[in-house]
């Protein structure tokens, strides 16, 4: 079993206190009406076929530059706009269109970027500790490098604005180009930080997905991406998926239209839910700022995959390993929690149970 298949299956668990996967709670977003969202889409774009062929982009970009625009203050034309099946494929796109130049990414790490990396046969440069800026002015010219600026998978971090403007200061100088993987950035509890991207739109390539804000199962995402790459990641796409499905695409776009293409102001149900998580998360000596997950320091040695599979089976806790992310052996102390589909009384006993075994 892979890295992907072990967290989708800890997804699916029924286990009391469910601390494993990143998915989105639902219930605390408003519900999806999907004929009233197509019909909505139509209207504006009576023009348009959803059955049919269409242009492999995608058929909302106009909608993902207005998208763009309102939340990031950063207005482009459909040129730079690609529409893809969730940010995984923009992933594997990168990792295509960089074959044969490294990728450095950060340990702890997204599996789904070193799996595409692995898949290429491209090189991984780790990127390690608090000095990884100091290592990204080492990379060789032409380099890729993935992170999320906002909430990172599986560490929950965020880089600050001096690392957000030094980051694009060392692009232009080494000719480094960025993926920046901004699933999480809508659920930011305190101040929102500039895009990557608005900084400088020539090195970033910035993916948005609808997965988290609204449903995983629209497997819709918006990718904001240099000119000079554009036209290659679209070759490359019609020959990977073709296009995205039309239908999904109207209801992400009859979305848009009712939202008034403002992507986060359903969110206010589970930010309450975050921030009381973050107090009960601080006081056991966690670290969270936002998005959907955090750290837990064990204090020793013992979250292995032995460790955790015991603490789900006779505690009814799921949690990741960190070492489920990470070539460091020293994470070992260290697990994933997953914060988003808890309440704050349950996570609160989670912890307690944690804690407790770990003795």
């Amino acid at each position: 079993m892979n890295r992907i298949h072990f967290l989708n299956r800890l997804a699916e668990t029924d286990a009391p206190f469910n601390l494993g996967a990143g998915v989105p709670p639902l219930d605390l977003y408003p519900a999806l009406d999907i004929n009233r969202l197509v019909r909505k889409f139509e209207a504006e774009h009576p023009q348009t076929s959803l059955l049919n062929y269409h242009a492999t982009e995608g058929l909302i970009r106009s909608l993902a530059v207005e998208a763009f625009a309102t939340n990031e203050g950063h207005r482009s034309s459909v040129d730079h706009v690609m529409i893809t099946n969730g940010v995984q494929e923009a992933i594997s796109l990168a990792a295509l269109h960089f074959q044969g130049q490294p990728i450095a990414c950060r340990d702890p790490y997204y599996p789904g970027l070193v799996d595409a990396v692995h898949m290429t046969g491209n090189r991984i440069e780790w990127l390690n500790g608090k000095h990884w800026l100091d290592q990204v002015a080492l990379l060789p010219e032409r380099s890729l490098l993935y992170l999320s600026a906002d909430f990172a998978n599986p560490t929950g971090e965020q880089i600050n604005l001096e690392e957000r403007h030094r980051l694009i200061e060392l692009a232009e100088k080494r000719d480094l180009y960025i993926f920046d993987d901004a699933t999480y950035r809508e659920f930011h509890l305190d101040e929102r930080l500039p895009a990557l991207f608005t900084l400088q739109p020539e090195r970033v390539i910035h993916a948005m997905s609808f997965s988290k804000i609204l449903a995983p199962g629209l497997r819709t995402a918006m990718v904001h991406l240099p000119l000079s790459i554009a036209a290659d990641f679209g070759k490359l796409k019609a020959n990977m998926s073709l296009n995205n499905s039309g239908l999904t695409q109207a209801v992400v776009g009859g979305w848009l239209h009712e939202q008034k293409f403002l992507l986060g102001s359903h969110l206010g149900l589970l930010k309450d839910r975050l921030r009381e998580n973050s107090a009960v998360l601080r006081a056991s000596g966690g670290v969270f700022s936002g998005g959907f997950f955090a750290q837990l320091d064990l204090g020793q040695p013992v979250a292995d995959f032995d460790w955790c599979a015991r603490l789900l089976e006779e505690k009814g806790v799921a949690v990741c390993p960190m070492s489920l992310f990470s070539e460091d052996p020293d994470v070992r102390n260290q697990v994933r929690l997953a914060v988003a589909k808890i309440s704050s009384a349950d996570l609160q006993r989670a912890l307690d149970i944690i804690l407790r075994f770990v003795q």
